[in-house]
């Protein structure tokens, strides 16, 4: 099957495209992950000001929401990319079976 996408393949739904979208939200998700993550760390800072041991926690739990935000994040797009792996090897398997045989 080739791996160019026209209006004819897009219509008839011959390929999927949601991998491919997938794959640009993962990173969109990534950008916002660590966007939220540095803005955090970075109020950490001013918390400090005000109480040391909060401000400390904060940037602490900052970093560990980062690292296990990107760990969900990543398996979660995985997860659908799975779904969408196992209906590329279901119509593999399906385009290689013989033709049903008509029964009297």
């Amino acid at each position: 099957m080739s791996h160019d996408i026209n209006l004819k393949t897009f219509l008839s739904f011959d390929r999927m495209i949601a991998p491919t979208v997938i794959k640009v939200v993962y990173w969109i998700g990534l950008a916002f992950i660590s966007l939220g993550s540095l803005i955090t760390f970075f109020t950490s800072f001013v918390v400090m000001g005000h109480n040391v041991g909060a401000g400390f926690g904060q940037m602490l739990l900052s970093v560990i929401g980062f690292v296990l935000g990107v760990l969900f994040w990543r398996i979660i797009m995985e997860i659908y990319i799975v779904f969408f792996s196992i209906h590329d090897r279901l119509s593999e398997i399906r385009d290689r079976l013989p033709p049903p045989v008509d029964q009297p």
